[in-house]
């Protein structure tokens, strides 16, 4: 198993309609791939951790590398993980957070920092409890996964908005 976290900027705004389509087909893909994680949008940024076999997490990066949603990937973890996954079944969560949750602000010229090894570990468990949190209190984003809420049922409210 592996598990890999990655940073992005996205080609579009915040509460783009994109986003909910990136969601979509992670919802569908993930499941089959046997990829769990979490997605957040923060700060001007993508982040994202998966967690799931190998060969499937390779597959996947190599079909993030050609969507035009977003560019810059920056791969921040890559490591050989534990087979038991942190974000329990869920093929991908999903929430935004507001910049001061992540400490991954740009820098005043635009760009995005450099990050410490203990910078992106922090942003890393930041996923994992984000995504523990909101799977036992919910988020007040409305595409958020609710508590309880099955992939199915989740999947069909996500289609329905777009």
């Amino acid at each position: 198993m592996r598990e890999l976290l990655y940073r992005s900027l996205p080609h579009f705004a915040d509460f783009d309609p994109s986003d909910l389509a990136i969601l979509r087909a992670s919802l569908r893909n993930n499941a089959r791939a046997g990829i769990t994680g979490y997605l957040i949008r923060a700060s001007g940024q993508f982040l994202q951790a998966l967690h799931g076999p190998a060969a499937a997490i390779e597959a996947l990066m190599a079909r993030l590398g050609t969507d035009p949603r977003h560019r810059g990937i920056e791969v921040l973890i890559d490591r050989a993980a534990p087979a038991i996954s942190p974000f329990g079944d869920w093929s991908m969560g999903y929430d935004h957070f507001l910049p001061l949750e992540t400490g991954l602000d740009f820098l005043p010229d635009g760009a995005r920092p450099a990050l410490t090894e203990g910078q992106i570990e922090h942003a890393w468990e930041r996923l994992v409890a984000a995504a523990r949190s909101q799977g036992e209190f919910g988020s007040v984003f409305p595409y958020a996964r609710m508590p309880g809420e099955a992939a199915e049922p989740y999947l069909a409210r996500i289609e329905a908005a777009l």
